[in-house]
C-alpha cells in the first residue's frame, strides 16, 4: 500500500511536468520553487520509506531534464536544482538500493540519449551498482559502441567515453583506470586525471612520467597549470631541485605572464633561490613588454603584487593606451591618496574615452562619476581652480550633447 507520503510527492513531481508551448521566461522562480520542494520531500522520505525514493526521483529528474529543453534558465536556477534532485537520488540509492541492473540501464540512457544534462559521476553510485551494475553498464556500452561504429564523432562517443572511463575509475584498479584514460589523450587535461591517480596511489614515478609526456599538451588554461605544478612537485618530492627550476624558468621565458612569475617566484622561494633571481626576471618582463605591448598589463599586476607602485605607475603611464580601463581605476586609487595631482592627466583621458565611447549608452552617467574623482583629486592636490577650469573646457567641447549637459547640471557640474 502506497502511504500518503509517496503521494503527496508524485503529485509534487506531476506538477513538474511543464507544457512545451509554455513561454520559455515564464514561470522560472515558481518552477524552482516546486523542484526544491521535491527534493527536500524525497530528502526526507529517505529516513522512513527509503525504497519508494529512487523511484520517484528518476522520474522527477525526467520531468526536469526535460522542461530544460524548453525553459530558458541561462541563470542556472533550475539547473542547480536538477544536480540537487541528482545528488538525493545518489544518496537514496546508497541507502537502499534499487535493482542493479536498472539503476545501471537508467543512468546510461541518462548520459547517451539525453540533451547533455544532468551531469553525474558513477562513483557515486559504486556501492548501489555493486559488480552486477558495473557489469550491466559494461555491456550496454559495449552495444553503443558497436551501433555507432569506429571512427564515428558524436555524442554518442563522448557519452561512452565518459562513462567508461567512470566505470574503469570505480573498479579500484588503477592499470584499468590508467589504460581506459590513454584511450584518448586528446588533452592536458587527460593527462592530469592519469598524473593525480597514480600520485593517489603512490605512484610517483609513474605520475613523473606521464606528466613529463603531458607538459606540451594544450587545453584548458588551469589543467595544464595544475598539470605543471604536480609535475614540479614530484621532481621536488625526489629531489631534482635543478630540473623543476629549469621548468619554471623555461616557461616563465616563453610566457613571461603574471601567473607564470608567480609560479616562479614560490618555487624559487622554497628553494631559497628567489632573492637572485627576481630583478632578472622583472627584467625579462620589461623587456617583453618592448617587444609586445600587450604584456604591459602583466608587468603592471607583477609589479604590485610586488608592491612596487612607483615603478607600476610608470610602465601605466609611458603605456597609457595600452591598458584596460579597470585597471587604470585600480592604478588610480593606489595612487591617489599620496600622490593626487598624478592621478589628474589619466581621469582627464579616461573622462574623454569615456564620452567618446558612443557604443555604451551609460557614458554620460560613467563620466560624471569621473568626473567627480577628478574634482576630489583637485582638491586634495590643492587645486580646485584647475578644475573649475577643466569643466567649464569639458562643457564648452561638449555643449552640443545637450542630454550630457543637463546631467552636468544635476550633479552640480
Amino acid at each position: 500500500m502506497v502511504s500518503s507520503e509517496v503521494e503527496r510527492i508524485r503529485r509534487l513531481i506531476d506538477g513538474l511536468r511543464r507544457d512545451r508551448r509554455a513561454h520559455p521566461y515564464h514561470g522560472r522562480r515558481e518552477y524552482s520553487g516546486l523542484a526544491n520542494e521535491v527534493a527536500v520531500a524525497c530528502h526526507e522520505l529517505i529516513g522512513t520509506e527509503p525504497t519508494a525514493v529512487p523511484a520517484l526521483l528518476q522520474r522527477a529528474v525526467e520531468r526536469v531534464t526535460a522542461t530544460l529543453m524548453y525553459m530558458d534558465d541561462s541563470a542556472g536556477i533550475v539547473g542547480d536544482n536538477l544536480r540537487g534532485l541528482m545528488a538525493v537520488h545518489a544518496h537514496a540509492c546508497a541507502v537502499a538500493a534499487p535493482d542493479s541492473k536498472r539503476l545501471a540501464a537508467w543512468l546510461v540512457k541518462l548520459r547517451l540519449d539525453g540533451p547533455g544534462w544532468p551531469d553525474f559521476e558513477l562513483r557515486d553510485y559504486t556501492d548501489a551498482l555493486g559488480d552486477r551494475g558495473r557489469r550491466e553498464i559494461a555491456r550496454l556500452l559495449a552495444d553503443r559502441a558497436e551501433a555507432v561504429g569506429p571512427g564515428q564523432h558524436g555524442w554518442d562517443e563522448f557519452g561512452i567515453r565518459i562513462l567508461r572511463e567512470q566505470l574503469a575509475e570505480t573498479s579500484g584498479d588503477v592499470d584499468e583506470y590508467v589504460a581506459v584514460l590513454a584511450e584518448s589523450l586528446h588533452s592536458a587535461t587527460q593527462y592530469l586525471k592519469i598524473v593525480e591517480v597514480l600520485v593517489t596511489a603512490d605512484r610517483h614515478a609513474d605520475a613523473e612520467r606521464w606528466a613529463a609526456r603531458g607538459l606540451g599538451q594544450r587545453g584548458i588554461p588551469e589543467d595544464v597549470a595544475r598539470l605543471r605544478d604536480t609535475y614540479v612537485d614530484l621532481l621536488l618530492g625526489r629531489g631534482a631541485t635543478a630540473e623543476a627550476m629549469d621548468l619554471r624558468r623555461k616557461v616563465f621565458d616563453q610566457y613571461p605572464t603574471r601567473r607564470n612569475y608567480a609560479d616562479l617566484r614560490r618555487t624559487a622561494s622554497a628553494l631559497e633561490q628567489w632573492g637572485e633571481l627576481r630583478d632578472t626576471m622583472i627584467e625579462r618582463l620589461h623587456g617583453a613588454v618592448a617587444e609586445q605591448s600587450g604584456y604591459v598589463d602583466e608587468l603592471i599586476a607583477v609589479l604590485l603584487d610586488e608592491d612596487d607602485l612607483d615603478q607600476a605607475w610608470q610602465v601605466a603611464c609611458a603605456h597609457p593606451d595600452s591598458l584596460h580601463e579597470s585597471r587604470w581605476h585600480q592604478l588610480i586609487e593606489l595612487r591617489r591618496p599620496d600622490r593626487p595631482i598624478e592621478v589628474i592627466a589619466p581621469l582627464q583621458r579616461l573622462i574623454e574615452n569615456r564620452l567618446a565611447n558612443d557604443r555604451d549608452k551609460y557614458r554620460y552617467d560613467r563620466a560624471i562619476k569621473l568626473l567627480r574623482q577628478l574634482r576630489g583629486a583637485y582638491r586634495a592636490a590643492r587645486k580646485p581652480d584647475d578644475f573649475d577650469a577643466d569643466k567649464a573646457e569639458l562643457r564648452d567641447a561638449h555643449k552640443r550633447k545637450t542630454s550630457l549637459i543637463a546631467k552636468l547640471d544635476r550633479a552640480g557640474f
